[in-house]
Protein backbone atom coordinates (compact mmCIF):
# COMPACT_ATOMS: atom_id res chain seq x y z
CA UNK A 1 0.00 0.00 0.00
CA UNK A 2 2.60 2.54 -1.02
CA UNK A 3 0.83 4.00 -4.05
CA UNK A 4 -1.91 6.62 -3.60
CA UNK A 5 -3.91 5.09 -6.45
CA UNK A 6 -3.85 1.70 -4.74
CA UNK A 7 -5.00 3.33 -1.53
CA UNK A 8 -7.67 5.25 -3.44
CA UNK A 9 -9.07 1.95 -4.67
CA UNK A 10 -9.72 1.07 -1.03
CA UNK A 11 -11.33 4.40 -0.21
CA UNK A 12 -13.00 5.18 -3.53
CA UNK A 13 -11.43 8.54 -4.37
CA UNK A 14 -7.89 9.67 -5.10
CA UNK A 15 -6.36 12.93 -3.87
CA UNK A 16 -5.18 15.50 -6.38
CA UNK A 17 -1.71 15.62 -4.80
CA UNK A 18 0.12 13.20 -2.50
CA UNK A 19 -1.46 13.64 0.91
CA UNK A 20 -0.34 12.01 4.17
CA UNK A 21 -3.77 12.67 5.66
CA UNK A 22 -5.31 10.65 2.85
CA UNK A 23 -3.10 7.68 3.68
CA UNK A 24 -4.10 7.90 7.32
CA UNK A 25 -7.79 8.07 6.37
CA UNK A 26 -7.47 4.97 4.20
CA UNK A 27 -5.67 3.01 6.91
CA UNK A 28 -8.24 4.11 9.51
CA UNK A 29 -11.09 3.10 7.19
CA UNK A 30 -9.63 -0.33 6.43
CA UNK A 31 -8.97 -0.92 10.15
CA UNK A 32 -12.58 0.04 10.95
CA UNK A 33 -13.85 -2.34 8.25
CA UNK A 34 -11.74 -5.15 9.69
CA UNK A 35 -13.05 -4.46 13.21
CA UNK A 36 -16.64 -4.49 11.95
CA UNK A 37 -16.09 -7.72 10.03
CA UNK A 38 -14.57 -9.39 13.09
CA UNK A 39 -17.42 -8.15 15.29
CA UNK A 40 -20.00 -9.54 12.85
CA UNK A 41 -18.22 -12.91 12.79
CA UNK A 42 -18.12 -13.05 16.60
CA UNK A 43 -21.79 -12.09 16.84
CA UNK A 44 -22.74 -14.72 14.25
CA UNK A 45 -20.72 -17.40 16.04
CA UNK A 46 -22.28 -16.52 19.40
CA UNK A 47 -25.79 -16.49 17.96
CA UNK A 48 -25.34 -19.86 16.28
CA UNK A 49 -23.84 -21.39 19.42
CA UNK A 50 -26.69 -20.25 21.65
CA UNK A 51 -29.28 -21.27 19.07
CA UNK A 52 -27.80 -24.77 18.92
CA UNK A 53 -27.72 -25.01 22.70
CA UNK A 54 -31.34 -23.85 22.81
CA UNK A 55 -32.37 -26.51 20.29
CA UNK A 56 -31.00 -29.43 22.31
CA UNK A 57 -33.92 -29.73 24.71
CA UNK A 58 -36.78 -29.31 22.19
CA UNK A 59 -35.15 -31.85 19.87
CA UNK A 60 -34.63 -34.27 22.75
CA UNK A 61 -38.28 -33.86 23.72
CA UNK A 62 -39.32 -34.49 20.11
CA UNK A 63 -37.37 -37.77 20.15
CA UNK A 64 -38.96 -38.64 23.50
CA UNK A 65 -35.70 -38.48 25.42
CA UNK A 66 -36.00 -37.53 29.06
CA UNK A 67 -33.46 -35.90 31.32
CA UNK A 68 -32.37 -39.34 32.56
CA UNK A 69 -31.28 -40.33 29.04
CA UNK A 70 -29.75 -36.93 28.27
CA UNK A 71 -27.78 -36.55 31.47
CA UNK A 72 -24.73 -38.64 30.40
CA UNK A 73 -24.57 -36.85 27.03
CA UNK A 74 -24.84 -33.43 28.64
CA UNK A 75 -22.18 -34.37 31.18
CA UNK A 76 -19.76 -35.44 28.44
CA UNK A 77 -20.51 -32.27 26.45
CA UNK A 78 -19.89 -30.14 29.55
CA UNK A 79 -16.59 -31.86 30.30
CA UNK A 80 -15.44 -31.42 26.69
CA UNK A 81 -16.37 -27.73 26.74
CA UNK A 82 -14.54 -27.25 30.03
CA UNK A 83 -11.45 -29.02 28.66
CA UNK A 84 -11.55 -26.79 25.56
CA UNK A 85 -11.81 -23.62 27.65
CA UNK A 86 -9.00 -24.72 29.96
CA UNK A 87 -6.81 -25.59 26.97
CA UNK A 88 -7.38 -22.14 25.46
CA UNK A 89 -6.73 -20.52 28.82
CA UNK A 90 -3.46 -22.45 29.12
CA UNK A 91 -2.37 -21.53 25.60
CA UNK A 92 -3.28 -17.86 25.86
CA UNK A 93 -2.27 -17.32 29.46
CA UNK A 94 0.33 -14.83 30.65
CA UNK A 95 3.25 -17.08 29.72
CA UNK A 96 1.66 -18.89 26.76
CA UNK A 97 4.14 -21.77 26.74
CA UNK A 98 2.18 -23.61 24.07
CA UNK A 99 1.36 -20.53 22.01
CA UNK A 100 2.29 -22.27 18.75
CA UNK A 101 -0.36 -24.93 19.38
CA UNK A 102 -3.10 -22.29 19.53
CA UNK A 103 -3.95 -22.74 15.85
CA UNK A 104 -4.83 -26.38 16.44
CA UNK A 105 -7.68 -25.47 18.80
CA UNK A 106 -8.93 -22.49 16.85
CA UNK A 107 -11.55 -23.37 14.27
CA UNK A 108 -13.72 -21.38 11.94
CA UNK A 109 -17.39 -22.02 11.40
Amino acid sequence: MSDDLELAALLGEAPKTPDPGFRFDVLALTAERARRRDARQRAFRTTVLFALVGLIFPLAHAFRLGLAQLQPLLLVAGVLCLAYVLALWTLEGPRAVLARSRAVLRGRL
